[in-house]
């Protein structure tokens, strides 16, 4: 899976979910947690999700 289709696929789980954790997501797409928050850093830094202590929030 492309980090594009990751990242498309944690904004889904987000919307769902209303919260994502680094641990799950990293288990979920087989990938490092490091993958996983640079993924969650590139989608904050893009105004898609806010960053919390070991996951994301929706943006409020």
């Amino acid at each position: 899976m492309l980090a594009s289709q990751r990242k498309q696929q944690i904004l889904q789980i987000l919307t769902e979910e209303k919260q994502v954790m680094s641990g799950e997501l990293s288990q979920r797409f087989n990938v490092s947690e490091d993958s996983i928050r640079r993924d969650l850093r590139e989608l904050a830094a893009e105004g898609k999700l806010q960053r919390v202590h070991g996951g994301a929030l929706p943006v409020s």
